[in-house]
């Protein structure tokens, strides 16, 4: 007996094993929103604003992908003012700062100060099956008294070129922007456009205000990083009393880039040898790794890889975003480069530019 029953139920797994999964992509799109109907935007404000949704869903209740559209008051979704992943793509939420909702007024056309009214609603996904909901949310958004601006330049005759034409920040993110650069004798100003820009002066707390008037930092005998944030209204400004570029493995200096105007640290003439095996306390492989270490008000930092990968030798079409450089606490094993192989045993000149197609790299150049 117990024979007969192990052999039906042998017979019932392989039936089982027979039936093949059918993905099924039948979802609905949510048909209803929750949210605030109006939002004062306060640019210092560290609370969250959320937008959520229910109703639809996938047929067999598994999961959708969910993204959040914005548009201006009429306007129907087939080109959004903005759009966002829901917060962990999945989740039938959305989370938005006070900076991020301005940003949508401005895009929406809202001046400073003025009010007005932007729609949105959800687009649900699966499969790359895209549906959006048929309903949609309209918030009124008061936009704040200031502008925030999205491009900024240092001028005036302490700048490094004496005013004579107004030095570009990079802007990191809205409403935050740093430049690099060589302060002189001088008074300085901000302004938001190359031509009739609103300018901005600090007032006697150093907070960020609009005016006309110059303002002085202190005397630095090295390069400056100014940093310019509105949406705190503060401006920080470090020192950089040293940058060296290194092999990760035994600190060796490779380069020490100096300050050349122009937001632009260079060193020409480098000699660029790899680390060989029989170099002291080093192990059997040729070694390339690099990265640079700064000195910022007396704190060194690394100056290094930005997506957190191990190093791996460019191939000749690496994009410019393949040398992005963003500052780290300094780990050996972090945050490093791989020299392309054509460098080995060559003079070239190593530059960091900080503020290139809105980023912050470094280069080799006359290999030679």
């Amino acid at each position: 007996m117990k024979k007969i029953y192990f052999l039906l139920f042998s017979l019932l797994l392989l039936a089982g094993c027979d039936e093949k999964y059918t993905f099924n992509e039948n979802f609905t799109a949510p048909d209803t929103f929750s949210g605030p109907e109006a939002v004062r935007i306060d640019l210092t404000s560290a609370e969250n604003v959320v937008f959520g949704w229910s109703g639809g869903g996938a047929e067999d209740g598994g999961i959708l992908l969910y993204e959040v559209v914005f548009d201006k008051e009429g306007g129907d979704f087939s080109n959004p003012i903005y759009t966002a992943q829901s917060d962990l793509g999945a989740y039938p939420q959305l989370t938005l700062t006070h900076v991020t909702l301005n940003r949508i007024a401005r895009l929406a056309g809202l001046k400073t100060a003025q009010t007005g009214k932007v729609q949105w609603t959800v687009r649900a996904s699966r499969g790359g099956v895209v549906k959006t909901a048929t309903t949609s949310a309209t918030l009124t958004l008061t936009r704040p008294d200031e502008e925030i601006p999205e491009e900024m330049y240092l001028t005036g005759p302490g700048t490094e070129n004496g005013g004579a034409e107004p030095l570009p920040f990079r802007m990191v993110s809205d409403g935050y922007f740093v430049i690099y650069t060589q302060l002189s004798a001088g008074g300085i100003l901000l302004t938001d456009a190359l031509e009739e820009g609103v300018e901005y002066t600090l007032d006697v707390s150093g907070i960020i205000v609009e005016g006309s008037d110059l303002f002085t930092l202190d005397n630095y005998t090295h390069p400056v990083r100014i940093s310019v944030n509105f949406n705190t209204k503060q401006i920080t400004v470090e020192e950089i009393s040293a940058i060296r570029m290194i092999w990760g493995v035994n600190y060796a200096t490779i380069a020490n880039p100096e300050y050349a105007g122009n937001g632009i640290f260079k060193a020409e003439d480098v000699l660029v040898t790899f680390v060989q095996p029989g170099d002291p306390d080093w192990l059997t492989w040729v070694e390339e790794r690099y990265y640079f270490i700064a000195t910022v008000d007396g704190q060194e930092v690394c100056w290094g890889r930005r997506d957190h990968i191990s190093g791996e030798r460019p191939s000749d079409d690496e994009p410019l975003s393949f040398y992005e450089m963003e500052e780290f606490v300094w780990d050996q094993w972090e945050h490093l480069w791989k020299m392309h192989g054509d460098l080995d045993g060559k003079r070239c000149t190593v530059t960091i530019d900080t503020n290139r197609e809105g980023m912050m790299i470094h280069q080799f150049s006359d290999i030679r």
